[in-house]
């Protein structure tokens, strides 16, 4: 049922939707202004998709007759004002929308509703730094709605590769319907070699596109998910049964061209400007990041921000010119000026001897040419470096003795892809190659990671994501110890893993609990223990692992390094836009606090009897529910493709259905007009999809008897 929902999700293009009234009207501006293809929010005002306007410009369109105007939005660079106006006659104008500077760096979306009419409508740029930069300016006659099925409505293929992914779609759902186990083995491998072709001719015209962004991705995420849900519910099917061959190699393809997905079919979604070229590195993040790691006695922090100004303000001029600049104190998470910081600024600059200095000045300058002065000092308003003493080890161990430079930004970048192989290619051995299969369909189709694309070219930015697997795959292979010290290590680095070795611990529980009522005073806890071996293993290696990386991080970066980083988490505390959480669903604080009792009490009570690996898994299913993560973080939940006991006598495929049919979900959710529409809606999809398998789960675990808990011997 969800394979064919998806289906009819992807076919809603055939009807009609609202129009950007400007795609249709005439005038002499450049296209890409209204050609629906956005930058992602936060890439700099240079981007390939971004229109640059000289100061002084007026961009017309002449819609042809009058219209009425409710929605306007617009996506452009952050610091400047856009105005939007609207006149009858062509003579006298009449504002419509004026969109002001946002406090986030880089190019930015802003929406506003219940605009006007007009035939003519014309935009100019004002204010700001006079670097002016446009990629979309749209206005609709109708207000979008906020549901996802009106979102969904919006749907439509305006694009021929657009619709070749609804044809490579709906090709496999022929393929799996028409073939079976019994069919002859002519007309499985005709089917195959022609389903095989075609996704290969696909691929070809996507390869590369430049016009890849949030809308066309979109539509190659939800196909790619839904012809594994499709693949997936055909192999359940007992009767007339699919030919298993097939249905794996749809898994197969699902997996590598979810996989090409993630890296943006191959195009480069940043740039750098330095070069005037597209590039896979995310200089945005890393600007934060690699110093942070290879100057952290000197920067700790609090200093990154403060640091970069001390590095402007050394060139010719002097601070004076910049007393007026906006930076991120990050000991107060307040933003505040130049002007006001200098002390601040001083102190951090003394922290540094001089050949320390000069290294991180040209470091500095490295990140400055690819990302230009104004994308370098605006990104000054982010929230710095917040990854533990841990991750800052590892990424210290790659960066400390390199120079900022594409070589070491790819350096990271191929160590997370290691350890990502590694990881899948775990999860193949521990649990079969179908599990592996889904769980890279998950990876590379889940939308929760996206800031419009992916996040791919930030270094050493899934290396907890793959411990977190290899953990569970030595959880599977009974390597007791050794999963609890990669479980370990994945919460050292990114904490939300922490959350897996409670859930691990509740079946334990459940049977001391249980075992504490049957025996009563005959109890004994060593022979309760012995029943538990691999759960005290689990424990040992987590004890070891979380005692040598602790005590390493604090020889290497102090022990204070440690609270330093519980202090400057807290300062988060409050969410951002971008959650995807129990908490963006619920705002209100009562409330939120019952519902995520009662959700974890459903949880514990559903994976009682579970095995460690499987209950462990569920600990990536209360993330979303007990804290509040941004969106990148809820990547952690294709995980839970471990779940469909590939190998055992009782499989659970209905595990791999809801996970896939989320990540297919999230197709609806990119035609949102908002940005925080978006995240709400995926919040949303992310609950259904927590409940719905919590509820699986659970109802399953009714129809199977626990074992017995043996008295003790007197």
């Amino acid at each position: 049922m969800i394979a064919v929902a998806l289906v009819g999700a992807l076919l809603a293009g055939a009807f009609p939707h609202e129009a950007n009234l400007l795609r249709q009207a005439q005038t002499r501006a450049d296209p890409r202004l209204t050609d629906g293809i956005l930058a992602t929010d936060g890439d700099d005002w240079r981007a390939p998709a971004a229109v640059e306007l000289p100061s002084g410009t007026y961009v017309t369109w002449d819609l042809g007759s009058s219209k009425a105007i409710k929605v306007g939005r617009i996506q452009a660079d952050n610091n400047d004002t856009y105005l939007l106006e609207s006149s009858e006659d062509g003579r006298q104008w009449v504002e419509l929308f004026r969109a002001g500077p946002v406090g986030l760096p880089g190019l930015q979306t802003r929406t506003a509703e219940f605009l006007g009419q007009g035939r003519w409508v014309r935009m100019h740029p004002e204010g700001g730094d006079e670097r002016y930069s446009v990629t979309e300016v749209q206005l609709f006659a109708e207000r979008p709605a906020a549901s996802l099925l009106t979102t969904l409505a919006k749907a439509r293929a305006d694009h021929p590769i657009e619709a070749l992914w609804v044809m490579l779609l709906l090709a496999t759902a022929l393929a799996l319907l028409v073939v079976s186990a019994q069919s002859p083995r002519a007309l499985v491998w005709g089917v195959a070699i022609a389903l095989a072709g075609f996704a290969g001719y696909v691929v070809s015209q996507s390869w590369g596109d430049p016009a890849i962004g949030e809308v066309r991705l979109a539509w190659m995420r939800g196909t790619v998910a839904a012809a594994a849900c499709l693949a997936v519910a055909r192999l359940t099917v007992r009767r007339r049964p699919a030919h298993p061959g097939l249905g794996v190699g749809v898994l197969g393809v699902s997996g590598v061209l979810a996989v090409l997905c993630f890296i943006n079919f191959g195009h480069p979604q940043f740039y750098d400007a330095g070069r005037g070229r597209p590039t896979y590195l995310h200089h945005y993040d890393m600007r934060a990041y690699f110093p942070i790691a290879k100057y952290f006695p000197e920067l700790r922090f609090d200093g990154i921000y403060a640091a970069s100004v001390a590095v402007i303000a050394e060139e010719p001029g002097g601070i004076e010119p910049y007393s007026g600049l906006t930076f991120r104190n990050l000991r107060t998470h307040s933003v505040q000026s130049v002007g006001e910081s200098r002390a601040y600024i001083a102190e951090i600059r003394s922290r540094f001897d001089e050949p320390k200095w000069k290294s991180f000045v040209a470091d500095m300058n490295y990140f400055r040419a690819a990302m230009t002065d104004g994308g370098f000092l605006r990104s000054m308003q982010d929230h710095g470096g917040n990854a533990t003493p841990v991750w800052l080890l590892g990424a210290r161990l790659l960066f400390a003795r390199l120079p900022a430079s594409d070589f070491s930004l790819w350096l990271g970048v191929a160590a997370d892809c290691l350890l990502l192989a590694l990881a899948f290619g775990a999860l193949g051995w521990a649990y079969g190659p179908k599990t592996a299969l889904v769980a890279m369909t998950a990876f590379g189709a889940m939308d929760f990671y996206q800031f419009g694309t992916n996040w791919f070219g930030a270094p050493l930015r899934h290396d907890w994501l793959a411990l977190w697997c290899l953990g569970l795959a030595c959880l599977k292979k009974e390597r007791f110890a050794l999963a609890g010290g990669l479980l370990a290590w994945s919460a050292l680095i990114r904490a939300f893993p922490a959350l897996t070795l409670m859930t691990m611990a509740v079946p334990v529980g459940w049977a001391l609990a249980r075992a504490v009522r049957l025996q009563r005073r005959a109890f004994s806890p060593k022979a309760f223990l012995n029943t538990q071996r691999g759960f005290v293993r689990v424990v040992v290696g987590v004890a070891v692992v979380s005692a040598v990386l602790i005590t390493w991080s604090g020889l290497e970066f102090g022990f204070a390094a440690w609270p330093d980083w519980l202090r400057k988490v807290a300062l988060l505390s409050g969410g951002h836009p971008n959650n995807i959480a129990l908490g963006n669903a619920v705002p209100t604080p009562w409330l939120l606090g019952v519902t995520a009792v009662l959700f974890t009490g459903c949880t514990v009570y559903a994976i009682r009897d579970s095995p460690l690996d499987e209950a462990a898994a569920f600990g990536a299913v209360l993330v979303g529910i007990v804290l509040q993560p941004a969106n990148y973080y809820m990547h952690c939940l294709f995980v839970l493709a471990i779940l469909g006991r590939e190998r055992e006598a009782n499989p659970r495929p209905g595990a791999w259905l809801i996970l896939l049919g989320m990540c297919a979900g999230c197709f609806a959710t990119s035609f949102a007009e908002r940005w925080q529409t978006h995240f709400t809606q995926e919040s949303w999809l992310m609950i259904g999809a927590a409940l719905l398998l919590v509820g699986y789960w659970g109802a399953k675990s009714l129809r199977v008897e626990p074992k017995p808990v043996q008295p003790a011997q007197p």
